[in-house]
């Protein structure tokens, strides 16, 4: 029945606050709790509705005003290009003859050669005929010139600079040259000799080191290796090993670059494992 019965009915307030003071405030609140929360409910329905509903009808009744287009004017000024200077025709010089001058020149008996009709007999000219002479076909009358006449059968050595062949004496990097050095037989070669002569040092070997050192050398011209450096290292004993077995190596085919043998550098991995 408690629960079926409205707690806020007058009937349930006057038994409550009976043999009480009524003009006390909460019997005043419960009696008029009814009209507040209805007048309460009827004023804040229609603002949450409002508050929801308004934005959607005021976009929907306003008039869209088309933004009025903007014209903008540029004014240019007018582009005075500089007058092209006429193209002048090119002058031709006048030709110039070639001044011949009359040299004077001295035949030579030439080669014994067979024909029907005996050939001309003409004589040996002599030394002295030859001096300030030019050997032509025949001989005439002209300028003397200054010429030289061997006598003694032998021709003087010349003076001129010899020209010293120029050698490439830096060091290119692998990528660089048209044919890489290589190891006499090729890597596999290179392989079996490094597995001959590589030595796992003893105490390495007992506290389990192992890795890649890298080592960087220089191939030379004649095949030689030199410059050996450590580039990037183990330990001290597995570094010391590599760069020996590296400084005994035989000597490599030399890198080449346009068909000469250059120096290259070389960059060269040695691996030390321990198996298992």
């Amino acid at each position: 029945m408690l629960n079926q019965s409205n707690l806020y009915k007058t009937e349930w307030l006057d038994l409550v606050f009976q043999n009480r003071n009524k003009s006390y405030g909460a019997y005043a609140l419960r009696a008029a709790s009814a009209s507040m929360m209805g007048r309460a409910f009827f004023i804040a329905a229609p603002l949450f509705i409002l508050l929801f509903v308004g934005p959607g009808l005021v976009n929907r009744f306003k008039k869209e005003t088309p933004a009025e287009p903007m014209d903008r004017v540029i004014e240019v000024d007018q582009i005075v290009l500089p007058p092209v200077k006429p193209v002048e025709p090119k002058q031709e010089l006048p030709k110039q003859e070639p001044i011949t001058e009359k040299i004077k020149t001295v035949a030579l008996p030439s080669k014994i050669v067979v024909t029907e009709q005996p050939a001309r007999d003409i004589p040996m000219p002599t030394v002295d005929e030859l001096k300030g002479a030019v050997v032509g076909a025949e001989t005439h009358d002209g300028k003397e010139v200054t010429t030289e006449v061997i006598t003694g059968g032998q021709a003087s050595a010349g003076t001129g600079a010899v020209a010293t062949p120029v050698v490439d004496n830096s060091i290119h990097e692998s990528s660089s040259v048209d044919v890489y050095p290589e190891f006499e037989g090729g890597m596999k070669a290179w392989a079996k000799y490094i597995q001959r002569n590589l030595r796992y040092p003893a105490q390495a070997a007992e506290e389990g080191i192992q890795g890649k050192v890298l080592i960087s050398f220089v191939v030379e011209m004649d095949g030689s290796l030199s410059n050996v450096t450590l580039s990037r290292g183990v330990t001290g004993s597995l570094d010391e090993e590599a760069m020996r077995v590296i400084r005994k190596s035989p000597k490599w085919r030399p890198g080449k670059q346009s068909g000469s043998p250059v120096r290259v550098r070389y960059n060269m991995p040695i691996g030390f494992s321990l198996g298992n």
